[in-house]
């Protein structure tokens, strides 16, 4: 694990908090290894539906300007 980790907290139900534990452990994982795949697919599938969206604001945009904007705009998020 990377030096820069930290600490996500999350309330469950006892009862799928054990059920969660059953299933990492049938799948030979730990429950923290099994939610840093699902928090990294999230992110992933996330990232996927905003290029998604963001390619389709660029497809409509009317003019070469306005396209240009659009992706000076989200550069800017890239970078912020």
């Amino acid at each position: 694990m990377a030096r820069d980790s930290t600490i996500l907290q999350v309330r469950l139900d006892e009862r799928l908090k054990q059920a969660f534990a059953d299933a990492a452990r049938r799948d030979s994982t730990t429950p923290s290894g099994a939610l840093r795949m699902l928090v990294e697919e999230y992110v992933r599938e996330s990232r996927r539906k905003e290029a998604r969206r963001q390619s389709r604001l660029v497809s409509a945009a009317s003019d070469a300007r306005e396209t240009n904007a659009l992706i000076s705009d989200v550069q800017d998020l890239d970078h912020g």
